[in-house]
């Protein structure tokens, strides 16, 4: 007697009733249920109609290893406080499938041990992917290249080029922003900028200037 019987406890559906029901073996209603080509339009059909009738659901975990996908992508950031992160992380839920993927947001705070651990657990959860997020547009230490899982550097490039980065460009929109305010016929123009140790207000200031002195 199973454990459901003994404790009076209904016993969800499984695999196994589909595959009875619709009169074939566990593989071939695995395959159906889980939209594998090498199955039959009937016997998907019949499948999937037993699968109605005796309200299966199927496992997302199984799922997940069969796809070799657990529609997860991890975030890892150090600046969980910055004006940047969130913007992304809406950014990329809306970009993935509408819903179908879920973005897991680690903040390691500026701490490369924390870090380290961060993608450490990201991995054992089997995530799709890792975007990683700075907080400037200074080049940040590379995760490496043996990863199992595809990585996005965002905002911060990676220090190796044989990474992914996608960064703002900072030069041109100096650059936009000088020959905005030349367009109403200023020449002397002022740049105020942030902490002179990043590289984000040197170079529209740098790009700046140089178009200030067009004439």
């Amino acid at each position: 007697m199973g454990n459901s019987a003994r404790t009076g406890q209904p016993r969800g559906a499984t695999l196994g009733d589909v595959a009875r029901l619709a009169g074939v073996s566990m593989a071939t209603a695995s395959k159906a249920v889980n939209g594998r080509a090498e199955v039959a339009a009937h016997t998907r059909q019949r499948v999937m109609a037993a699968v109605e009738e005796i309200g299966f659901t199927p496992s997302s975990s199984a799922q997940s290893l069969i796809a070799g996908r657990t529609g997860t992508v991890g975030l890892l950031t150090c600046d969980l406080e910055g004006r940047f992160v969130l913007p992304i992380l809406t950014g990329a839920e809306d970009a993935f499938d509408s819903g179908q993927v879920s973005v897991l947001l680690c903040d390691a705070r500026g701490d490369s041990i924390r870090a380290t651990y961060h993608v450490k657990t990201l991995l054992n959860r089997r995530v799709d992917g890792i975007i990683v997020v700075g907080s400037s547009t200074d080049t940040r230490p590379t995760l490496g290249q043996d990863l199992p899982v595809p990585v996005v550097y965002a905002y911060a490039p990676s220090d190796d080029p044989a990474d992914h980065s996608l960064t703002p460009d900072n030069v041109a929109g100096g650059r936009l922003a000088v020959e905005h305010v030349i367009s109403f016929g200023r020449r002397r123009i002022a740049h105020i900028t942030g902490n002179p140790r990043q590289g984000t207000g040197l170079s529209r200031g740098s790009s700046g200037g140089r178009t200030a002195r067009c004439r």
